[in-house]
């Protein structure tokens, strides 16, 4: 029993620091899509960065990132990043919509 929650340890640690590598690699590949999309990818690329380092922290430095005070920060600012993104879509549906329909009336 004790070796099989050893094993759950270690894996569960691997697992840690793979999602801070996954993390990064999102960060890294949405800002490279920033440079062509513009400003969402940037901000994609943002909350991607919060994300790594927000896992590495917890990770690497030991520090319990998802409890108490610390988890509520954390959620507070994926609700918040959220709430940005949905509205940057709409608002680019809305800025297509009305372009398409500019372009309607100009046929």
């Amino acid at each position: 029993m004790c070796k099989q929650t050893e094993r759950n340890d270690i894996v569960s640690e691997y697992l840690q620091y793979a999602y801070v590598f996954v993390w990064g690699v999102l960060a890294v590949l949405t800002f490279i899509i920033g440079i062509k999309q513009g400003v969402y990818a940037f901000v994609m690329s943002a909350f991607f960065v919060f994300m790594t380092v927000w896992y590495a922290l917890n990770s690497f430095g030991n520090i319990p990132m998802f409890d108490g005070t610390l988890g509520i920060i954390f959620k507070c600012v994926a609700t918040a990043f959220l709430a940005v993104v949905i509205v940057m879509y709409f608002h680019s549906k809305k800025k297509s919509r009305s372009k398409d329909s500019s372009d309607d009336s100009e046929e």
